[in-house]
């Protein structure tokens, strides 16, 4: 039951636990469609608004907006370029370095490791089979001292849902720019002014980008070369020992492992034999 209600309390939180099927009952449809109706005339709307109002942009508008995107544009441009060969350049030097830490460090954790696992392995599997026989010889010695509900109409919530399901099948959340874009490509005032800043904004934007991105582009590449030639000498060191100190850990952990569990085993089977089948 607690599992039940602990599940039924996460399934609130889970889209995929809704079960709700608006298509069940006439009116829960009713108002699915009724949602989708108004996501689209209201998509309408936003739409005509943006258009109305990029359309009535001057040249002015165009200009500022053609130097800011410009500006913009650019210099994402010349920041990827020149973080891209900032990036290659750190990776190459980096991926030089990490490669013997990473062995120095995965050797040693690797043959504790397998060590560590051979030995409860083992001693797990001498315990089960040291408990088999000491129970057994427990019993014989100890057996040895005998002489053995109905409402009317959809849930206003359900009703609720659905045209909410309904509404944000349709709505489209840019639907106002979109219409703003469709003005502004549209008005040729706008475009004069665009065009004559956008280009120029562009080149600087381009060469600002540049300028800042190839160092921290240098650093990331070092750090990840760095990381990954580490990882690729950790785990082929570690590897490498955690086999045979494997083998070493079990080889020392069946012996202990036995002893203890046929200690275990004695007295329990030496307990039930003592009972005399009772």
């Amino acid at each position: 039951m607690r599992w039940l209600i602990v599940s039924l309390a996460a399934c609130a939180f889970v889209t995929g636990c809704d079960r709700l099927n608006c298509a069940d009952d006439p009116a829960l449809q009713a108002a699915y469609d009724d949602g989708a109706r108004t996501a689209t005339d209201d998509n309408q709307l936003a739409y005509a608004r943006g258009r109305r109002e990029g359309l009535a942009l001057t040249e002015a508008d165009g200009a500022r907006d053609g130097d800011t995107e410009g500006t913009r544009d650019g210099y994402a441009t010349g920041y990827g370029e020149g973080y891209g060969a900032g990036y290659s350049d750190g990776w190459q030097v980096g991926s030089q370095g990490g490669g013997q830490p990473g062995c120095d460090a995965g050797a040693p954790a690797g043959a504790d490791a397998g060590w560590a696992d051979g030995y409860d392995a083992s001693w797990s599997t001498g315990w089960t089979d040291g408990d088999a026989a000491g129970w057994t010889d427990g019993w014989h010695d100890g057996d040895a001292t005998c002489a053995s509900s109905g409402r009317d109409g959809p849930d206003p919530d359900d009703v609720a849902r659905c045209y909410r399901r309904g509404y944000d099948r349709l709505a489209e959340p840019g639907a106002y720019l979109r219409g703003l874009a469709d003005g502004k490509r549209a008005n040729p005032d706008y475009q004069r002014g665009y065009q004559a800043t956008y280009a120029a904004a562009w080149s600087r934007g381009h060469a600002d980008g540049l300028a800042a991105s190839y160092e921290p582009g240098y650093r990331d590449g070092y750090d990840d070369g760095w990381g990954a030639a580490y990882d690729d000498a950790y785990a082929s060191c570690y590897g490498q020992t955690y086999g045979p100190a494997y083998d070493a850990g079990w080889d020392a952990g069946y012996p202990d492992g036995w002893a203890s569990g046929y200690d275990a085993g004695y007295h329990a089977g030496y307990d039930t034999g003592a009972r005399c089948g009772t």
